[in-house]
């Protein structure tokens, strides 16, 4: 739940300073927290892969192999479900709500964009199997400059928004650490670690600006290589 409660704390605090100091971020200052995310990103997802795979020449061969199967099935899958469809009609929702900020409806479009995301999901999870916050920390930080740019269209509303990021990433957290003490094996664990390590590695590109990885739609390739990796990690 470490993770969970950096990133509440984080939501909590950027709205409240944007309601204290009353001034927007400059862009310049913008650029230079994502490009420290962006390589906080690489640091992060590089650091799961190696440290979910192991053996020797063939065995990274071959767990490389069930990345790339488990990211193919389950985009597959994730395009079926149009699960990044879901998610950028609540970006378009959003974007609509900023010409009409209210108070109950700036709490149900920032909760909306810091939960139903795919950092939300590959952060509880990895905390959940492995114990590691580090990309719920990632994700804090970007989500404690939304809450400050929200907050400052939106008003108080955007304060409240760290309740249902607390109770949705710490229940799947809880759920996730529940199935890894009594049905999981390691290699799943390995397996789920490693493609997460992949996604967050690719959500580069996303954090920049300089393109639009549908990484919704690859989620569900969290079970598919655990799956995989149960059978051939």
């Amino acid at each position: 739940m470490t993770g969970t409660l950096i990133n509440a704390s984080g939501i909590l605090l950027g709205s409240l300073a944007a309601l204290l100091l009353r001034r927007d971020l400059g862009h310049a200052f913008e650029q230079r927290i994502r490009y420290l995310v962006a390589i906080a990103a690489m640091s992060i997802g590089c650091w799961l892969l190696w440290k979910s795979t192991h053996g020797g020449l063939w065995d990274h061969l071959r767990q490389f192999l069930v990345i790339m199967a488990g990211l193919l099935a389950g985009n597959a899958i994730g395009l079926a479900l149009g699960l990044q469809k879901s998610l950028s009609r609540v970006a378009t929702h959003a974007s609509d709500a900023l010409r009409k900020p209210e108070l109950a409806n700036g709490f149900k479009v920032s909760a909306a964009l810091f939960c139903l995301t795919p950092l939300a999901v590959l952060g509880a999870v990895m905390e959940g199997l492995s114990g590691d916050a580090w990309v719920l920390a990632l994700k804090a930080s970007m989500d404690t400059v939304a809450a400050y740019s929200l907050a400052r269209s939106f008003g108080k509303g955007v304060c409240l928004s760290w309740i249902p990021v607390l109770a949705f990433q710490g229940n799947l957290s809880l759920l996730c650490r529940w199935l890894q003490d009594h049905y999981l094996n390691p290699n799943v664990t390995d397996g789920v670690m490693a493609v997460s390590g992949m996604m967050v590695f690719v959500s580069i590109v996303l954090i920049l600006g300089v393109g639009k990885p549908r990484l919704g739609d690859y989620l569900p390739a969290l079970g598919v290589t655990g799956v995989l990796a149960y059978w051939l990690w």
